[in-house]
């Protein structure tokens, strides 16, 4: 009898052939630099007077060499994660009744140009529909990391986003060109990774670093350090899991 009514009750809130969550995606396709973070964004409606846990499942991930995907809901989650629920084990929370909210997918290529791949499925706890949305990712030749403009000193920014997760991106600036090393360190001194090493002319550059791809570090601080011609300078940031 407790079954018939919940059943009863539940057919009252979502009519039958109803919609249960709605779905509308911004891009299908995005072309950026090396380096750049390309954002394939999907507006999810909850179409109930109920709340609605939504699961999302990355399904495919066919993407070039050290190029990279993550799935954002609320937060951004680990590159290595191919599947989160709008659940506060997740640092999220169900959609609310008639509530929208954006859940989307990060493409972040640093190496190697070409095209990426991604395909999510989206589908409702509360409704056997699956919706499935592909995304292509694509690298210009033609890089924006470099800009003609030569600085008038040598600089180090502070990186943005700061606190960040998983990936943050740190600025930089040669007054004349010369041997550029940008290294990150944790809070002990010990290098953890090595973002910049090599000949840059005079000119402004952008680093990234991603937190995923250098051995999964842990929330802390950390030390990142430009050296060139004699400069030094170093900043500290912040990894929030």
């Amino acid at each position: 009898m407790k079954l018939f009514i919940f059943l009863f009750t539940f057919l009252l809130v979502i009519p039958a052939g109803a919609q249960v969550i709605l779905l509308n995606p911004h891009d299908n396709s995005l072309t950026d630099s090396l380096g750049s973070e390309m954002i394939f964004a999907i507006d999810v409606t909850n179409n109930t007077n109920e709340e609605q846990t939504i699961y999302i499942v990355r399904t495919q991930n066919i993407l070039p060499p050290s190029w990279y995907s993550a799935l954002c809901f609320d937060v951004c989650f680990s590159f290595e994660l191919d599947s989160v629920v709008t659940s506060p084990e997740y640092g999220s929370s169900p959609l609310q009744a008639n509530e929208t909210r954006e859940i989307s997918v990060h493409v972040l290529p640093y190496e190697n140009h070409g095209t990426g791949t991604v395909e999510i499925k989206v589908v409702s706890v509360s409704d056997s529909q699956q919706y499935f949305f592909d995304f292509t990712a694509n690298t210009a030749v033609t890089s924006v990391n470099e800009v003609s403009y030569k600085p008038e000193n040598y600089s180090l920014s502070q990186n943005y986003p700061n606190p960040f997760n998983p990936s943050t991106k740190i600025n930089y600036g040669v007054k004349e060109g010369g041997q550029v090393t940008l290294k990150v360190y944790n809070i002990l001194g010990v290098e953890i990774a090595t973002l910049v090493n090599g000949y840059k002319p005079a000119g402004t550059y952008e680093a990234f670093l991603n937190a995923s791809a250098t051995g999964g570090l842990s929330s802390g601080v950390y030390i990142y350090s430009l050296s060139v011609n004699g400069f030094r300078q170093t900043r500290k940031m912040i990894l929030e899991k």
